[in-house]
């Protein structure tokens, strides 16, 4: 399928698991991410750097994909967890019995994140502030307001207005704590000073509205299907199994679109023989959502099923990407995430209340459309299974 956006360039989507693979796999040189990312608002449009043409974007992007790397090693990751317990308590603390999870949870998780990444001095000092702007921001990026951000009316939108909000924070952070941690790795990779501050902003943007968004997801999911309630109560492995639920949470809420900006050509050959000849300076794209629910990879696709991950290795490719500019935080998103899920089904019996909201697909994450409410209450020895309704996929 192709789109051709007039005077600019053509959108090709190509859509197989050979295809997916093809595109993911180009090297940088040869499928740029710098001029696509250069339209995402914050990111590309609107955070100040030290140059705003592409390929310093796309330098900048790899080098903080490189930074995080560093403060991922499986060592270091796996002490997300003592975070998650002393982090949830005190949040819940002021928790309602019905709760917004949109509201009550996201915030959580980005506090813990956020803690893990820039330390608990810099959270303490700017936590408070650094949530409410970075929601804002993620939860505004769809496609047709991403548009909007391109012409005079993007002052209109209040992830416009955040973002400045949001410049003025960092600017603070890195006058206020220039010996934080975080800053100092930031340096340390070589980052030019002038760069600084939009490298703070891209750690930080990356460190929490990932989890924020999929552990909401994946909590939902769980409260939904009384059986995968009663799986995860019952699980002789529970975090392995919530584990599956978060992949099973992603493959089903997966990010919109992934695409890549031709330097050169690309000549693509379909699983018929038949050879595409991809011009430069075209954009060509797959639907991970497409290949998620390929019956021939994934049985009974439509179906929240997160035994299938235990019951044969089915490919998770889909699920983070693969290439220059995969995602690297597989390992700590299910050490956070399922300890998070953990934590809270354990000490606390959590009911759905209302209908689940809709689904928004946003840019690269999925929001919901209303609020969340569960209603919360203290966990009982005998706490089972739970009372939420049938599963709403």
């Amino acid at each position: 399928m192709s789109i051709r956006v007039p005077g600019r360039y053509d959108f090709i989507f190509l859509n197989s698991a050979k295809a997916y693979s093809t595109v993911l796999s180009l090297p940088a040189e040869h499928g740029s991410a710098g001029p696509i990312l250069g339209l995402v608002p914050t990111v590309g449009l609107w955070f100040p750097r030290r140059s705003h043409d592409h390929d310093t974007l796309e330098s900048l992007v790899l080098a903080g994909k490189k930074i995080l790397a560093g403060l991922l090693t499986p060592d270091r990751a796996a002490q997300v967890t003592a975070m998650i317990g002393p982090v949830l308590d005190t949040h819940q603390q002021e928790w309602p019995v019905v709760a917004d999870l949109s509201e009550r949870l996201v915030p959580a998780v980005y506090e813990i994140a956020g803690r893990f990444f820039a330390g608990d001095a810099f959270w303490d000092r700017f936590g408070e502030e650094l949530v409410p702007l970075l929601r804002t921001i993620a939860d505004g990026i769809d496609v047709p307001r991403a548009t909007v951000a391109t012409t005079p009316l993007h002052r209109m939108l209040p992830e416009y207005r955040a973002n400045g909000e949001l410049v003025r924070v960092i600017d603070r952070c890195i006058r206020e704590m220039p010996d934080s941690p975080l800053v100092e790795t930031i340096r340390e990779a070589g980052t030019d000073e002038r760069d600084v501050r939009w490298m703070l902003m891209y750690i930080l943007w990356n460190a929490v509205t990932y989890p924020g968004s999929y552990t909401l997801w994946t909590l939902v999911d769980i409260l939904s299907d009384p059986r995968v309630h009663h799986s995860v109560h019952n699980s002789p492995d529970r975090g392995e199994y919530l584990g599956w639920c978060l992949w099973e949470t992603i493959r089903l809420n997966p990010v919109s679109t992934l695409a890549r900006w031709l330097k050169k050509p690309l000549t693509y050959t379909a699983s018929d023989g038949t050879h595409y000849y991809l011009a430069a300076d075209n954009v060509v794209g797959v639907f991970p959502a497409m290949l998620n629910k390929d019956p021939d990879r994934w049985p009974e696709p439509e179906l929240y099923r997160p035994e299938r991950f235990g019951d044969s290795p089915s490919p998770r490719t889909s699920l983070f990407g693969t290439g220059p500019f995969g995602c690297i935080a597989g390992e700590f998103s299910r050490l956070l995430i399922s300890g998070v899920c953990d934590h809270l089904l354990t000490q606390n019996s959590l009911e759905l209340v209302g209908p689940v909201p809709e689904r928004r697909c946003r840019v690269h994450l999925t929001y919901p459309s209303g609020p969340v409410f569960v209603r919360v209450t203290a966990a009982q020895n005998d706490h089972i299974v739970g009372t939420g309704p049938a599963c709403h996929r």
